[in-house]
């Protein structure tokens, strides 16, 4: 897989340029035009690095970033402007941009850039994969007394009895996926090995395959992979789904022999790991459009653990908030302040998108910004509810209005239901639930995606 480059635009020759260039440079790239289409593009295309222009028809760029990156944390995002000036520069860069190019720029000074991330971001995951030693060696604490956590806990205990049990752990993005694998591991009979997390989505195509099985050159230089890595310990193999079917192929053999072949070697090296892997991606459904081998599917799927969604665990959400806000005030040598009625009420009533990565996120901004002894709601005033119980139907179908009713989101549930109806009455085929709604295949894959339906 390409590394995947988003190009948010409204400049229709600078975007078709761009595009031609990269994909010259063997790049993956998809465009828009607007804050809207990039928010659904990023959501169904889940870019590397998006290339986001400041002055947009609907809207600021640099206003949505901090947003995007809450969402997606792992995107890298470059800021594009014709009117460039060192506060905007400072200010991109603060709230999380990697680079900032003023218009007109070469592109060869654009090509640069993305090679600069690049590498910056193999040296990342190298310090990562050193640092694992030391991380894996803290405890993994399990924060929530809602049911489903309950539950969970108690499945992670029966899971880590059994030392080599491949395990698939599925739910939406932000829900912890990694932090349950971690506490398999540490609770299992293995946990004096080492932990590897692989985050299949966001190494190139061309590269993971040497990233997770190691080279052999003919000089018999060898560069270890991360299975080798992993040996004696476990393996977390993070949107799995993102795999290609020619690396499925490959999973599959060391599932099932426990044996791997470097990239350029013909001798088998035994490896000894436990895998859990995890998706948020609906296998089923790629299974019935060839794109996830059926073999594969069934032989991580041994034990299946399914994340109960921020929005669903309850109570759970102050308990991790108050726990997010006394870690970061301890970081920052501040005063922990307490979390006032109405701003508990608020984090009740939000919908977390994001899940328990965005609760975190918007906590260490609070903590950043906020130096008083107690926090309200207007502390926390850049949340709105997302639920339509702002503005339900009455028994007519008529909607009542509230002072926090949205258009767009009430339209987006209506939307949702329609999907799901659609999707259930097809059971799961996504061309005939497609034809039924009226979208083509791929607009209806795109709206499952942005809507987590699983």
């Amino acid at each position: 897989m390409a590394v995947k480059v988003a190009i948010i635009d409204d400049e229709t020759t600078l975007r078709f340029t761009l595009e031609m260039f990269l994909e010259d440079e063997g790049y993956e790239v998809e465009t828009a035009s607007s804050l809207k289409e990039g928010w659904e593009l990023i959501n169904a295309f889940q870019p590397h690095i998006t290339l986001l222009d400041i002055r947009l028809p609907d809207g600021n760029g640099l206003d949505s970033l901090v947003e995007w990156k809450a969402h997606h944390p792992d995107m890298a995002v470059m800021m594009l402007t014709a009117y460039g000036d060192a506060k905007t520069a400072v200010r991109a860069m603060k709230d999380g941009a990697f680079d900032y190019l003023t218009k007109p720029f070469e592109l060869e000074e654009l090509k640069l850039a993305l090679e600069k991330w690049m590498k910056q971001h193999d040296l990342e995951r190298e310090v990562e994969r050193y640092r694992e030693e030391e991380r894996r060696t803290h405890p993994v604490r399990m924060i929530g007394e809602s049911v489903p956590m309950k539950e969970l806990r108690e499945k992670i205990s029966l899971i880590s009895e059994s030392g080599s049990t491949t395990v698939l752990v599925r739910g939406e993005t932000g829900t912890g996926k990694e932090l349950v694998a971690r506490s398999i591991h540490q609770q299992g009979s293995r946990r004096e090995g080492p932990f590897v997390a692989v985050n299949c989505a966001s190494i190139p195509e061309d590269l993971i395959e040497v990233e997770l099985f190691g080279r052999m050159k003919a000089d018999q230089e060898t560069k270890v992979g991360l299975m080798e890595w992993a040996d004696g310990g476990t393996l977390f193999l993070d949107e799995v789904g993102d795999l290609s079917l020619d690396l499925q192929v490959k999973l599959l053999r060391f599932l099932e022999d426990k044996k791997i072949k470097r990239v350029g070697s013909v001798h088998d090296v035994d490896v000894d790991v436990r895998v859990i892997a995890a998706t948020n991606r609906h296998l089923e459904t790629m299974i019935q459009e060839k794109l996830f081998r059926s073999d594969l599917y069934y032989r991580l799927n041994v034990v299946p653990v399914q994340l109960a969604p921020l929005r669903d665990r309850g109570r759970d959400v102050i308990m991790l908030a108050e726990h997010f806000l006394s870690e970061f005030c301890q970081q920052m040598s501040k005063a922990v302040p307490v979390l006032k009625d109405d701003a508990k009420s608020l984090l009740l009533s939000y919908g977390w998108p994001g899940n328990v990565r965005e609760l975190k996120n918007s906590i260490e901004r609070v903590a950043i910004l906020h130096q008083e002894k107690a926090l309200s709601a207007k502390h926390l005033d850049f949340l709105q509810p997302a639920d339509v119980s702002t503005h339900q139907s009455d028994v007519a179908g008529e909607v009542r209005f509230s002072e926090q009713f949205s258009l767009e989101d009430y339209l987006e549930q209506i939307e949702k239901e329609y999907i799901e109806r659609a999707i259930k009455e097809s059971k799961w085929n996504i061309t005939k639930a497609g034809k039924q709604l009226g979208i083509s295949r791929y607009a209806l894959q795109r709206r499952i995606d942005k809507y987590d339906i699983t």
